[in-house]
C-alpha cells in the first residue's frame, strides 16, 4: 500500500460520477500494464459510435486500496479528460466510482494504442524514423504541459508512453500530473512512493530545493532517461546515464543536455523538439501537412512534391494512417489540386486492393465531380494507376458522367484526356452506355478541330472495339476507320491503319475487300513516308485475311460439290 495521503491529488479528483455505460465495449479481461507503479490493466475495446478499435485502462479499487493510489488513478482520468494535444493520449470517455464508494473501477477509454515497450519489441524495422519522431512528439507534449497548462507531469517514463496505429507516440500516465506551483520539492516529496526513481533527477532523489525553481526540469531529465532506455535498454543505475554507447550520434548532445546537474540549465521541451537531431523526414512531412492549408497554391505544390520525394523513406504506418488521410483531405477540400495526386497514388501502391478501394477510391471519386479543372486533369492523367480498383457501379454512376463533361471542354488537353480515359472505363460500362453515349461522343471527337484528338479517337476506338456489341461494332468501326483513313492529319491516317490491323478479326471479308482495301491501298502511295510504310504493312495483313477467306470459300465450294456428287 501507499502510506502517504496525497491531499493535493485528492483535491484534483473529479467529483462527477458515472454509471458503467462507457462509449466503448471492453473486449477482454485485460493485461497488467508492465512496470506501472499503479496496478492498471489495459484492455482491447471497440467504440460504440463507429466500431473502431479503442483502448481501455482500468484500475480496480478495493477496500484495501490506499487513498494515495486512488487519488492518483482518479487524477489520471481527470487530467487526460481535460487536456488535448496531438502528442497526448486521446481521451474518449471515462468513469470513476463515487467518492464514498469502497470498491469500483476507474476506467479510461482512449484511442487504440500499444504500450511503448511492446511496440519497441515488435517493430525493430520501423524504429529509427519513428523513434526520432516519437521523441520529438513527447518534447512538444511536455512543452504544452509546462507552458500552456502550467502542469508538471512527474511520471515521464517508458510505462507512460503509448504508440498509435500511425506510429505516433502519445504521452499518458497522468497519475502524478501536478500544477506547477505545487510541484516544488514539498509537493514532490509527497509523491515519493509513486515516483519512478530511476527516472528522477538528483535534486529529487536528494530532496533538494532546486526543484522549486524550475519544476518542469524534472520531466526533461526523465525524458533523457527515457531516450536512453528506448535505444539501450532498462537503466540499471544513475551512473549508467553517462554511458552514451548505443545512442545515435546526432542525439547524444541533445541527450546530454537533458541531464545537466543544474536544473536551470536543462532545455525546455520546445528547445528539444526543434533540435535537428529530432527533425526527421517523418517529422518534416507531418509538420508540413499540418500547415498546408495556410499556404498559397505555389507553396502547396512545392511542399507536396517534396512529400512525394520522401515517401519511400517513411514508415508504412505513418503513411497509411496519418499522411494519407491528410493528403486526401488536401485533395478534396484543401485546393491542393493535381499536386496531391502523385503522393496519394504512390502510397496507394503500398496498400492492398481492399484498402485502396476503401481508403483512396471514395475521395478520388468525389474529386471527379470537382469544378476545378486542374484536379480533374490530374485524376485523368493518373487514371491508369487506379482504374483496376474501380467497380462497374462506381464507374457508371459517378465517374463516367463526370468524365463525359470533358468531351466538350474548351481546353483541347481536357477533351483528349477525357477521351483516352475511355480505354480504362469502357470495360466497366454497360453495353447500353457504351452504345448510346460513348460511341456518340467519339463520333463527335473524330471531327474535332485538333488533329491529335482525332488521332487519339481512332486509337481509342481500336482499343475498345472488343467491348462494343457485335451488331453495333460492324457499322461503327467500319465508318470510323474509313473516315480516319482519309484524315488530313498524317498521324491520324497512321492510327487508322494500326487500328485496322488490330481489329481485322471483327470485319466480314466482303467489307474488308470492298470498303477497306481501297482506302488502305491508296495510302501505300501517300505523300508521307511513315504513312506509306504502314499502308504497305496493313495492306499485306488485309490481303492475308482475304486470302484466308478465299481458301475457306474454296474448301466450302469443294465440300458442297463433293457432297452434291455423293
Amino acid at each position: 500500500g501507499f502510506p502517504v495521503v496525497f491531499p493535493m491529488l485528492k483535491a484534483l479528483s473529479s467529483a462527477f460520477t458515472r454509471g458503467p455505460d462507457l462509449k466503448a465495449d471492453i473486449l477482454d479481461a485485460g493485461v497488467d500494464l508492465k512496470n506501472s507503479k499503479l496496478p492498471w490493466k489495459i484492455h482491447e475495446a471497440k467504440r460504440k459510435d463507429n466500431g473502431q478499435p479503442a483502448t481501455v485502462f482500468s484500475f480496480e479499487i478495493t477496500p484495501t486500496t490506499s487513498d494515495a493510489a486512488r487519488s492518483a488513478a482518479c487524477n489520471a482520468l481527470r487530467r487526460l479528460k481535460t487536456l488535448r494535444h496531438p502528442s497526448l493520449l486521446l481521451f474518449i470517455d471515462g468513469a470513476e466510482p463515487p467518492a464514498d464508494a469502497k470498491a469500483g473501477k476507474v476506467l479510461i477509454v482512449t484511442e487504440h494504442v500499444t504500450p511503448l515497450s511492446s511496440w519497441l519489441a515488435s517493430k525493430p524495422d520501423e524504429r529509427d524514423e519513428a523513434t526520432s519522431g516519437g521523441l520529438a512528439g513527447l518534447c512538444k507534449a511536455l512543452h504544452f504541459l509546462h507552458y500552456d497548462c502550467n502542469i508538471c507531469h512527474l511520471n515521464v517514463c517508458i510505462t507512460s508512453v503509448f504508440v498509435d496505429k500511425a506510429g505516433d507516440w502519445k504521452l499518458g500516465g497522468m497519475e502524478l500530473a501536478t500544477d506547477k506551483d505545487r510541484a516544488g520539492s514539498a509537493g514532490i516529496k509527497l509523491l515519493q512512493p509513486l515516483l519512478v526513481r530511476r527516472f528522477m533527477p538528483p535534486e529529487v532523489v536528494r530532496d533538494n530545493s532546486q526543484a522549486d525553481r524550475v519544476p518542469h526540469s524534472v520531466d526533461v531529465w526523465s525524458l533523457g532517461c527515457l531516450m536512453r532506455e528506448v535505444y539501450v535498454g532498462e537503466l540499471s543505475s544513475p551512473e549508467a546515464l553517462k554511458d552514451t554507447t548505443g545512442l545515435p550520434k546526432p542525439l547524444i548532445p541533445v541527450y546530454q543536455s537533458t541531464l545537466k546537474s543544474n536544473p536551470a540549465n536543462r532545455p525546455t521541451g520546445k528547445d528539444l523538439s526543434s533540435s535537428p537531431a529530432l527533425e526527421t523526414d517523418g517529422v518534416w512531412v507531418t509538420n508540413a501537412m499540418s500547415e498546408l492549408t495556410l499556404k498559397d497554391a505555389g507553396e502547396k505544390q512545392g511542399i507536396l512534391e517534396k512529400i512525394h520525394s520522401k515517401i519511400e523513406r517513411l514508415p508504412f504506418p505513418l503513411l497509411r494512417f496519418k499522411i494519407l488521410p491528410e493528403l486526401l483531405k488536401a485533395l478534396e477540400f484543401g485546393g491542393a489540386g493535381t499536386a496531391a495526386m502523385a503522393p496519394i497514388l504512390k502510397i496507394g501502391q503500398k496498400l492492398t486492393g481492399d484498402d485502396f478501394a476503401k481508403e483512396i477510391v471514395p475521395g478520388v471519386v468525389r474529386c471527379f465531380a470537382s469544378q476545378d479543372r486542374a484536379t480533374r486533369f490530374g485524376l485523368l492523367q493518373n487514371l491508369h494507376t487506379f482504374a483496376q480498383h474501380l467497380t462497374p457501379q462506381l464507374v457508371e454512376k459517378d465517374i463516367y458522367p463526370a468524365v463525359a463533361t470533358g468531351f466538350a471542354d474548351t481546353v483541347p488537353g481536357m477533351r483528349e484526356l477525357s477521351l483516352m480515359s475511355m480505354v480504362h472505363l469502357v470495360p466497366k460500362l454497360s453495353e447500353k452506355v457504351v452504345n448510346s453515349q460513348v460511341l456518340r461522343a467519339m463520333a463527335q471527337l473524330q471531327g474535332d478541330g485538333e488533329g491529335s484528338i482525332r488521332c487519339n479517337t481512332t486509337i481509342c476506338m481500336g482499343k475498345i472495339a472488343q467491348y462494343i456489341s457485335p451488331s453495333t461494332r460492324d457499322k461503327v468501326l467500319l465508318q470510323s476507320l474509313s473516315r480516319s483513313l482519309q484524315d488530313p492529319f498524317p498521324p491520324s491516317r497512321i492510327a487508322a491503319l494500326l487500328s485496322l490491323s488490330a481489329t481485322l478479326q471483327f470485319f466480314k471479308p466482303e467489307d474488308i475487300a470492298s470498303k477497306l482495301v481501297p482506302g488502305v491501298a491508296r495510302l501505300t502511295l501517300d505523300g508521307e513516308r511513315e504513312v506509306r510504310e504502314q499502308g504497305v504493312t496493313t495492306l499485306k495483313l488485309t490481303v492475308a485475311k482475304l486470302e484466308e477467306a478465299s481458301v475457306n470459300m474454296s474448301k466450302e465450294v469443294l465440300q458442297a460439290a463433293t457432297g452434291g456428287g455423293g
